[in-house]
């Protein structure tokens, strides 16, 4: 029976691929997903590029490094207070405010290879894995060929791209979403107590890699119900699947509750809602373009009144669909701001679903088997195409600054530098100088944080207010904090520059004898931006 005219809820007269063309795709997926994201991340200026296109990844980088130190030299030490030694000098430490699991993951990296590039190869192997796990779900309900042909495509979203570029928790917490997705269906086909115990640690894995796994929760309730399978929510295996979570996931979360939620918005779930659904439904079709949206939704549709009409969804589908509405919840009701980023969660349902709609037309026999996968790579490549900005990434002159300015050497009289930009470009900073510098614990440098020195605000910038408020006041507090460098990122616009930025370039252009210029380095945010970076050292 061809997929067209068989019911997607039941899961018995689904089409099985033969063993040899699915292994030979599976590999096929998975050489060539490894291939183009690594040759995309060299060729879309990862390696080349600072640590500064989004505020979030320095601090990812930086707390991996950290643990990496602690891992290498810091055996012995009370985790705590290691943790706030290397916060004082390198103050882009964000352990808390984000779980712990990707730097778990990256820190053993960095040991092998101490290099930003060693992160990026991270991301596009994580990227890799995910279009894998695409392609192996796709096949419990898809031919190989649409199935692959899916899990490709997925590579050219314009979201997928950006992401590999940087160094983010994203594209690993998508990867384990979707692995949960897989044993949950696995444990629906055949419960037993140990699938439930695998899913409960991977859900928890999820978690610990970012605090919106919380939305796979909802997966076994929902997916247990979708596929007709409620009877086993009686069942001490399927309650297992809950012990894992609160073991391993549990105490984190309690313990981090009140730092995350310095990274939320004032915002009431409510009112916050009120705002996500515009944005998202806008964000839906802006990440994946009209075709694929529509046939996602399309295929939802269908399956869910196939399925009404079944009494049941085959279980893979019940647990995708169930895993996506799990995941939209925390979209549309966690106050933790709006972001397209956010939707790469549910790349891999839309891009299957998109495939399965595509199938659901009654195609001529000759063109069923090339006509579909080259529409779905025509419907992916339209994001794409349509984008304003191709995904690069052009961020130049941080990491040249702090390399021009020297590192210390054994022995040397600590460094004390104070860099006064926007979160961007301080964590950019922050991040070449921890990963430039020779010894980083005990370190024989500091950098200070302008927005942090010279004034204060939250997490999010809120409840700014300047802590100097005059030139000699501000050279004064320079002095008492020996700082012996000064970084003014002027590459800021003018308007969007903060009062303290602009208070401490005015000090450094006072003709105050204890400052001099000491070079100029160009920066670059994006390729049409430019700017400057000044670097003034002590007398």
């Amino acid at each position: 029976m061809s997929l067209k005219t068989k019911p997607m809820s039941n899961s018995q007269n689904h089409l099985k691929p033969g063993a040899a063309a699915a292994t030979r795709l599976l590999v096929l997926v998975l050489v060539l997903s490894t291939l183009f994201t690594l040759a995309f991340v060299v060729g879309g200026g990862g390696f080349s590029s600072d640590l500064g296109g989004d505020p979030d990844e320095a601090a990812h980088a930086v707390t991996s490094l950290m643990l990496r130190d602690y891992l290498g030299t810091g055996l012995g030490q009370h985790p705590m207070h290691f943790a706030k030694a290397y916060y004082a000098d390198f103050p882009r430490v964000a352990l808390g405010h984000y779980p712990p699991l990707y730097y778990v993951l990256t820190a053993p990296l960095l040991l092998a290879h101490t290099s930003v590039s060693t992160l990026l190869i991270f991301q596009a192997l994580t990227l890799s894995l995910l279009a894998t796990l695409t392609y192996l779900l796709g096949c419990r309900f898809l031919k190989p060929l649409p199935a692959a042909a899916a899990s490709l495509a997925m590579l050219l979203l314009p979201l997928a791209l950006k992401l590999t570029l940087h160094v983010m928790s994203d594209i690993l917490l998508a990867t384990l979403c979707l692995w949960a997705v897989m044993i949950w269906a696995w444990y629906l086909r055949a419960p037993t107590v140990r699938r439930a115990l695998i899913w409960g640690c991977v859900a928890a894995a999820a978690i610990l890699t970012k605090g919106s796994g919380m939305g796979l929760c909802l997966l076994p309730p929902l997916g247990t119900l979708l596929a007709g399978r409620w009877r086993l929510i009686f069942t001490w295996s399927w309650w297992c699947a809950a012990v894992p979570v609160a073991i391993l996931a549990g105490p984190w979360m309690i313990y981090s509750t009140g730092i995350s939620k310095e990274g939320m918005t004032l915002l009431t779930p409510a009112q916050y809602f009120v705002q996500a659904v515009p944005f998202y439904l806008k964000g839906m079709p802006a990440v994946f373009g009209w075709p694929l949206t529509l046939l996602a939704v399309a295929a939802v549709v269908h399956s869910l009144v196939t399925g009404w009409r079944h009494r049941a969804l085959d279980p893979v589908q019940a647990s995708l669909f169930a895993m996506s509405v799990g995941m939209v919840l925390v979209l549309l009701l966690v106050p933790v701001g709006l972001s397209t980023r956010y939707l790469l969660t549910l790349a891999p349902p839309v891009m299957l679903a998109a495939a399965y709609g595509l199938a659901l037309p009654p195609w001529p026999a000759k063109l069923e088997r090339w006509c579909q996968p080259v529409l779905l790579f025509g419907f992916a490549l339209l994001p794409l195409m349509n984008a304003d900005i191709w995904p690069t990434k052009d961020v130049h002159g941080f990491d040249s600054a702090v390399l021009s300015s020297g590192m210390p050497k054994q022995g040397d009289v600590k460094q004390t530098w104070l860099v006064a930009s926007d979160p961007n470009g301080e964590g950019a900073v922050i991040a070449a100088a921890a990963f430039a510098c020779p010894q980083r614990s005990p370190s024989l440098l500091r950098v200070y944080r302008g927005s942090k020195e010279l004034s204060s605000s939250d997490w999010m910038g809120r409840g700014y207010v300047a802590a100097v408020g005059s030139v000699p006041e501000l050279l004064a507090h320079l002095d008492k904090a020996g700082i012996t460098r000064v970084f003014v990122d002027l590459s800021i616009p003018e308007a969007q520059r903060p009062a303290h930025l602009q208070l401490l370039l005015a000090a450094m252009q006072s003709g105050d004898q204890r400052w001099k210029l000491s070079f100029e380095e160009p920066v670059m945010r994006v390729w049409w931006e430019k700017g400057t970076m000044l670097v003034y050292q002590r007398s």
